[in-house]
């Protein structure tokens, strides 16, 4: 089997018109997550100066400690809730990015394992006879490397997920314990 080398320029030149696809889709992909994450910033920083500016109100209303301690106490479980909620979102930005990224990957490696194997199956055709052990061999340990990547990639996948579900549930438990204490504060506050 002989190789032209148009051949040659004609797979390299797909090889790099591939390559940029990807990259330019890989780089999009991050772009987008970039900009959503700045758009949250921008209405966190917002609404932080809203929160900031109706405090300094209320604080200017207090008319004796007790009130000033209320207030403060109040604000404890809010401003929790709302650096979490942004915490949330921040991290369903990267879980978006992560994913469409992994999607992209995942893809580009199929075709790469397809263009593989099509090269590998048109060698295996053109094999001197008497080769058929060595093909064979060859096959297998393709497969059981097909096998392992796939059985990896679930186990990584599973991981991932479980350790998601563990920071959310840590944070949920974080936020229910801080409502409690609060509460408990303010209610001896008042009691004083």
């Amino acid at each position: 089997m002989s190789v032209s080398p148009e051949q040659v320029v004609a797979v390299a030149k797909s090889n790099l018109e591939a390559g940029l696809k990807s990259s330019v889709a890989a780089v999009n992909t991050v772009f987008a997550g970039v900009e959503t994450l700045s758009a949250l910033n921008l209405k966190t920083a917002r609404a932080s100066f809203d929160d900031g500016v109706a405090y300094l109100k209320a604080v200017a209303a207090v008319k004796d400690p007790q009130q000033l301690l209320a207030l403060q106490a109040g604000l404890l479980v809010p401003s929790l809730e709302k650096a979490v909620a942004y915490g949330r979102a921040v991290a369903e930005v990267g879980a978006k990015v992560k994913s469409e990224l992994t999607a992209q990957y995942e893809a580009e490696v199929a075709s790469l394992l397809g263009q593989v194997n099509g090269s590998l199956e048109n060698l295996f055709k053109n094999a001197p006879a008497g080769s058929e052990a060595a093909v064979s061999a060859v096959k297998g340990a393709l497969a059981q490397a097909n096998a392992a990547y796939a059985e990896a990639s679930k186990n990584v996948k599973a991981a991932v997920a479980q350790a998601e579900a563990q920071l959310d549930s840590a944070a949920a438990a974080a936020v229910e314990n801080l409502t409690k204490t609060t509460a408990a504060a303010a209610s001896a506050l008042k009691a004083a």
